[in-house]
């Protein structure tokens, strides 16, 4: 994959809602801040789940 604008692996919103979404793996978490704070075991273990299955950044359907 090349480095590029909108290769982001993670969103982090902070206004006007809050909100961090792991692109690769479809995970989401409505508290930024503990994400911020270094709390990303959610989201390793979203990552080596959808790594084992072989899953790891496709598509989902219906998504743009």
């Amino acid at each position: 994959m090349q480095i590029a604008f909108g290769s982001q692996i993670r969103s982090y919103v902070l206004h006007p809602y809050r909100m961090v979404k792991d692109h690769r793996t479809k995970h989401e978490t409505g508290n930024p801040d503990r994400v911020l704070d270094g709390d990303i075991d959610d989201f390793v273990k979203a990552t080596l789940v959808a790594k084992a299955r072989g899953t790891l950044g496709q598509a989902v359907a219906g998504e743009d």
